[in-house]
């Protein structure tokens, strides 16, 4: 019997920062099919607004379908109700968190998981889709003393 440890829990959704908790449900949910990918469509238009849902929507598939091609073995993951966070998917959402933070880490990252050819490419969309999800991000308030 072949276990595949991509597969294996590394943890807990509700305890990964938010952003890398969104990567795991938006890689979670495009891969879930169209009903999938219809509900991640509607999470980033009402986060983004029509028109940026649909740019982020496409990088995201370029990116989702840059990764599933050119992967060094299969990415495996959980189902999209799914409470725990496996081995392959902490390194994808870990992956897509450093492309915006440091690039060499990200850089590092993708030559684990995909050919060192696509993995600048790979860096690259990942960077672009955080830095759009960032701007997006509900500013913290001040508090007045």
């Amino acid at each position: 019997m072949q276990f595949d440890r991509g597969a294996s829990a590394v943890g807990k959704l509700a305890d990964l920062p938010a952003g890398e908790a969104w990567w795991v449900r938006a890689l979670r949910l495009w891969c879930d099919g169209d009903s999938g990918q219809a509900a991640l469509r509607e999470e980033l238009a009402r986060r983004l607004g029509a028109e940026g849902a649909v740019a982020v929507f496409a990088r995201f598939t370029d990116l989702m379908a840059m990764i599933l091609h050119h992967t060094r073995r299969p990415l495996m993951r959980h189902s999209v109700g799914c409470v725990c966070v496996g081995a392959d998917e902490a390194v994808f959402a870990l992956f897509c968190s450093q492309a915006v933070n440091d690039r060499e880490e990200a850089m590092m990252i993708a030559c684990l998981l995909l050919r060192a050819d696509v993995a600048p490419l790979a860096v690259s969309l990942a960077q672009t889709l955080g830095l759009d999800l960032m701007r997006t991000a509900p500013v913290p308030r001040r508090r007045l003393n």
